[in-house]
């Protein structure tokens, strides 16, 4: 009986939160804005986000303190959803151990960068502090790492600590980042299908194992399409470095990963309708992240109106706020340089 309306409460009041959601109207007034300040002031006067910006001065705020302000209010609305589980399951804890595995490949990426912590250097790296109280591991140690080894050892043997042991780094001290990434994401994706089979009925379990195929597509694609678009790789190398799961996107994947050519690529993907191709010499590319920020935002949009699976309803909510905050982030980069509302607006996921 619990389940059963921990389950309703979930589905009913994510539905209801999405109700406070910005509007085409809301962005347009943001986009008008000529300053960090002014749009500070809308999102606290105006929109959910005075929540978190209640007490905040408009006139003073920089981009990192405001864009840290906005990204706090995720947490809050998760935990606000998930405090009505009452059932207690464990599908409904997937953001935090999404979310520690993305704190787990910050810390890998700044290890990289920094030549291994040679003495005197400066340690930058900073947990998000959201967290704290949610992971498998002790954030605040995280932050005093200063090497693989010792990350590996404060690891342990967890599972996060199996799979790094597994890539030390090259004489030369460089770690195998895309290994790591690709090892701690199948870890993730095997989680949650796993835990998805726990206290759930099959058509649950299918709506769920649907859900999550469909991240490993997009997951996948941005892989395919950055391994052959930037580093030019062969199609086994790609194949070998994609997540191994039987998605319904796995012909295409393959097609890009055989093109012999980055124009024939993009002739793969406009096929496909994923999106118009850009120019074969475009240096950027960053095209293909709002093809799937699109289509995830369609797709997640569809959940949470349609869905009668909380787990699902649960995770499209998130999905919709997390592109509403990427909105907002670009809309404030967009802003503090200068840029025209015609150009801003095009990047905007609506």
């Amino acid at each position: 009986m619990f389940k059963s309306f921990s389950n309703k409460a979930i589905a009913t009041k994510a539905r209801a939160m999405y109700g406070r959601r910005l509007r085409p109207a809301d962005y347009e007034e943001l986009i008008k804005k000529r300053s960090v300040g002014d749009i500070a002031a809308y999102l606290r006067d105006g929109t959910h986000y005075r929540e978190v910006l209640g007490q905040v001065d408009a006139s003073i705020i920089h981009r990192g303190q405001l864009e840290h302000f906005l990204r706090s209010l995720r947490y809050i609305q998760y935990q606000r959803l998930i405090a009505y589980d009452f059932g207690q399951q464990e599908i409904y804890r997937y953001l935090y151990v999404r979310d520690e595995i993305q704190q787990l490949l910050a810390l890998l990426r700044y290890l990289s960068g920094r030549g291994q912590g040679q003495a005197g250097d400066r340690y930058d790296f900073h947990y998000d502090r959201s967290l704290l109280g949610h992971t498998s591991f002790d954030l605040e140690k995280l932050v005093t790492l200063k090497s693989y080894r010792e990350l590996v050892d404060f690891l342990g043997d967890s599972p996060y600590g199996r799979i790094l042991r597994r890539f030390p780094p090259d004489p030369s001290g460089q770690i195998d980042l895309m290994g790591c990434e690709r090892e701690l994401a199948i870890f993730y994706y095997r989680h949650l299908l796993e835990i998805s089979r726990k206290g759930t009925g099959k058509g649950e379990q299918e709506a769920i194992r649907q859900m999550i195929y469909r991240r490993v597509d997009d997951e996948n694609i941005s892989r395919a399409y950055r391994l052959k678009r930037f580093f030019h790789r062969d199609k086994d190398f790609i194949l070998q470095n994609l997540l191994p799961f039987p998605t319904q996107s796995a012909r295409l994947i393959h097609r890009m990963a055989a093109a012999e050519s980055v124009a024939e690529l993009h002739e793969i993907l406009q096929g496909a309708r994923l999106a118009p191709a850009p120019a074969a010499d475009d240096p950027d590319g960053d095209f293909i992240e709002s093809v799937i920020l699109r289509d995830r935002y369609a797709r997640s949009k569809r959940n949470l109106r349609n869905c009668q699976h909380p787990p699902v309803v649960l995770e499209a909510y998130m999905t919709q706020m997390e592109i509403e905050l990427e909105n907002v982030v670009r809309i404030i980069e967009s802003v503090r340089y200068g840029l025209p509302p015609n150009e801003i607006r095009e990047m905007l996921i609506l």
